[in-house]
């Protein structure tokens, strides 16, 4: 009976368990992905270069969306894929690949877009063209 009550417990806990740890493996990869556009922002201060984040779209969708931190001739330094599931997605008028640059200044490109999960919940993130900081403008809770 007891065994019965915990195994019940644990089919009605799971599923939403489940859907919480995909809500929060998107959260992890925007904060990782502006982490490292502060460090990218960092490099290009302290070396006096210019430093890009590239973020690449599968149009396919047979491998997933992934973004590189490279150097000002966009040669490749590391390579980061989002967790499956995970998608990038920009405004209509901008085309992939999308370039964020960030300047010795410590100013950048600036650039808007979005983490998406397969089940509608989003991250916009905005990158600050004169600071060259981002920020979380939204997170929309799964629909």
């Amino acid at each position: 009976m007891v065994l019965m009550l915990v195994a019940l417990a644990a089919g009605v806990v799971m599923p939403s368990f489940s859907r919480g740890w995909k809500g929060l493996e998107m959260e992890t990869a925007g904060r990782d992905l502006m982490t490292r556009m502060r460090h990218a922002r960092s490099q290009a201060i302290s070396k006096q270069k210019v430093f890009r984040m590239i973020l690449h779209k599968d149009e396919d969708e047979t491998v997933s969306d992934y973004y590189v931190f490279a150097d000002e001739f966009e040669q490749q330094i590391r390579k980061f894929v989002l967790p499956e599931g995970v998608s990038v997605h920009i405004e209509d008028d901008v085309v992939f690949p999308v370039r964020i640059s960030f300047y010795a200044n410590g100013r950048s490109s600036g650039a808007t877009f979005s983490l998406r999960r397969e089940t509608g919940r989003e991250m916009r993130i905005w990158v600050d063209p004169i600071t060259g900081f981002s920020k979380v403008l939204k997170e929309d809770a799964d629909s």
